[in-house]
């Protein structure tokens, strides 16, 4: 059995909304799980839920909407305050470094009480409440720079995948969320995909296509129910149908650029002009490997000298 893996895309319909003037008040109430009763309201409209999207949509209608497709789950990584974190991490343990070593010199001078410097197990309480504040220093940083290490791999996002979560806010007239709580999509270089799907250079030069990405021929039937406030502006695609079309387009090209220089070759008398096709083909074909596939520059190489 094969399972399709959905890839939504948002289009943008003209749509007004009612902000409100201020924040809609946010109430506490204390009831006892007795007390509680689940009565259902009469079913909203797309036209009430758009005049009040803040209040009918909110960020469980968002966070619904980035769930539906791994691509959208964006989030800021936040380089600057990560780095700044890990300099005062560095800076503290420096401070209690200076200090167990003011104490090394200290137990060390010839004045001082004759102290064995050589064990754990009879050294001053002083210098090993210093050493294991050190240890649980170390140990947290040691612990967030590893973080950051496996955090700088994930990737910045693509850009038809940020310009559907942008779309998104757009269609309901960017007041869905909050203004400032929807700005982290401005911090465009500080994004990271979470979940980053790896896409070849002719597919994302594709996708830019809004014709290409509403083509019949790859849209999902059976992708995620969705609410009525997003059923004429997203759109669920299979990515394995997409896949299958630019592997076939990518193995047509390949065959004609292997088998059209052999015709060429043995037609052309002239070995300059023999040389002048050959240096022509290889580079167009090293240059169509890099572009429609995601291999490593040595790996398109070695593809292109096999």
């Amino acid at each position: 059995m094969s399972i399709e893996t959905p890839t939504a895309s948002v289009e943008l319909p003209s749509v007004v909304s009612t902000a409100p003037s201020s924040p809609p008040p946010t109430r506490r109430t204390s009831t006892s799980i007795r007390s509680v009763t689940t009565t259902e309201g009469p079913r909203l409209t797309e036209e009430e839920i758009e005049k009040k999207p803040w209040k009918y949509i909110g960020y469980k209608g968002y966070s619904e909407f980035i769930a539906s497709d791994n691509d959208f789950y964006i989030v800021r990584k936040f380089a600057s305050l990560n780095t700044r974190i890990a300099l005062a991490l560095q800076d503290q343990i420096a401070v209690l470094e200076a200090d167990l070593n003011e104490l090394d010199a200290q137990y060390s001078q010839m004045d001082a009480e004759d102290l064995h410097n050589g064990s754990f197990r009879d050294d001053r309480e002083d210098r090993t409440e210093l050493v294991e504040k050190i240890a649980t220093k170390v140990a947290k940083y040691n612990e967030f720079i590893l973080q950051q290490i496996e955090f700088k791999k994930y990737p910045q996002p693509f850009r038809q995948d940020l310009k559907s979560l942008r779309n998104w806010h757009h269609n309901h007239d960017n007041v869905a969320i909050a203004t400032d709580e929807q700005a982290y999509l401005t911090h465009t270089q500080d994004l990271i995909s979470v979940i980053p799907k790896e896409k070849t250079p002719l597919r994302r030069l594709l996708e830019r296509s809004r014709k290409f990405r509403i083509l019949p021929l790859w849209m999902q039937k059976t992708g995620p129910e969705l609410p009525i406030y997003d059923k004429d502006v997203i759109t669920y695609t299979s990515d394995k149908r997409i896949d299958r079309f630019i592997t076939v387009v990518v193995v047509g090209i390949g065959s004609v650029m292997l088998i059209a220089p052999m015709w060429i070759l043995q037609a052309m008398p002239n070995s300059r002009y023999k040389l002048a096709v050959i240096t022509t083909f290889i580079v167009a074909f090293l240059g169509m490997v890099s572009y429609t596939t995601i291999a490593k520059p040595f790996e398109t190489l070695a593809a292109t000298a096999a």
